[in-house]
């Protein structure tokens, strides 16, 4: 008798174990899904390669975001298609909260503006932008120009001979000198090359008459003289320089696009690491030495929230594919 109670209350123990071990591995997935966010790295996508415009600012956001949340932020480079490359994979990421992206105009407007792309550029989570790239309309040093006027005076005299270089069809400074074409209507051939650095050389020697490049590619051939600003494409005129007019100013104030920037992650982020990312995101375009670096290097930090964000880049997209309908641009390489 003792022993078939022994036995008897060795199989109840057991079977008592085995139930409380199968309910903590039903709840082990519960567990871990309220563990606080992050709890390991975080990998931040950039669509062109090391030593890029994008690369200085994302390292810049990636350090705060690693002071913020307290994790590695690790840099991805996924280059190609102006970026188009880097959104597609991002688009179909796991929204974990693990990988988030620094995008702009060419993967969210400019891109679909002007080919088919595999992703929606409306679907991400768009978690803010920290700001933007100013353009500046400059000129070789030999033209005797000094104004916006008076190159839209030089360019009208020279129907047919006038070009302009941009740093690819297709590209914002392509789109911009189409921009500016259109509304001086005027003769002019769009001359394009692989890059803002490729172009330079032929900008600085006249072989061109003038371009749109980026700030952070040409503030300091402007500040060494081998290129002229004559206006920057801002809203506002940038510290970097506070002497050189907008757009606006010189009576173009339908040439206000610069390189916008965004934080997006894959569709379908959580509600509350969104949350945590923007107000990080928010917290860094605030830090005052943070703004210096980024505003060195020509960036324009002016944070936008998710929404406002997402409408911008939805507008600068319908923007561009009526710049393109209207002027019957081909843009094939």
């Amino acid at each position: 008798m003792k022993t078939n109670s022994l036995r008897a209350a060795v199989s109840l123990n057991r079977r008592n174990f085995l139930g409380h071990a199968a309910l903590f591995a039903v709840a082990m997935p519960s567990l871990a899904q309220t563990a606080p966010w992050p709890t390991r790295p975080i990998k931040i996508v950039i669509g062109y390669g090391p030593g890029g415009a994008g690369d200085a600012t994302a390292r810049l956001l990636a350090e705060g975001l690693q002071k913020i949340l307290k994790q590695p932020v690790i840099m991805d480079y996924k280059p190609g298609a102006s970026g188009m490359v880097a959104a597609d994979y991002v688009a179909k990421a796991p929204a974990d909260g693990y990988t988030i992206h620094l995008i702009d105009d060419g993967a969210l407007s400019i891109g679909p503006a002007t080919r088919k792309v595999n992703y929606d550029p409306q679907a991400f989570t768009f978690l803010g932008s920290p700001g933007g790239l100013p353009l500046v309309l400059c000129i070789p040093p030999s033209l005797q120009v000094n104004s916006v006027a008076e190159l839209v005076t030089w360019v009208k005299s020279n129907p047919g001979t006038a070009s302009y270089a941009t740093s690819g069809v297709g590209s914002l400074p392509h789109l911009l000198g189409e921009q500016f074409k259109s509304l001086i209507r005027a003769e002019l051939t769009a001359v394009p090359y692989k890059g803002t650095g490729a172009l330079l050389p032929d900008l600085m020697s006249g072989r061109v008459a003038f371009a749109f490049p980026a700030s952070t590619g040409v503030l300091s051939h402007v500040k060494a003289g081998s290129v002229r600003a004559l206006a920057v494409t801002s809203t506002q005129r940038i510290s970097q320089l506070p002497t050189v007019p907008t757009m606006a100013e010189v009576g173009y104030p339908q040439i206000n696009s610069i390189y916008r920037s965004a934080i997006v992650a894959p569709p379908g982020l959580p509600a509350a690491i969104e949350t945590t990312l923007t107000a990080a995101l928010q917290q860094i375009t605030r830090d005052a030495a943070t703004v210096s670096l980024l505003e060195t290097g020509g960036f324009n930090v002016a944070f936008l929230p998710p929404d406002q964000t997402k409408q911008m880049f939805k507008s600068e997209l319908q923007k561009w594919k009526a710049l393109i309908s209207a002027n019957n641009l081909n843009l094939s390489e």
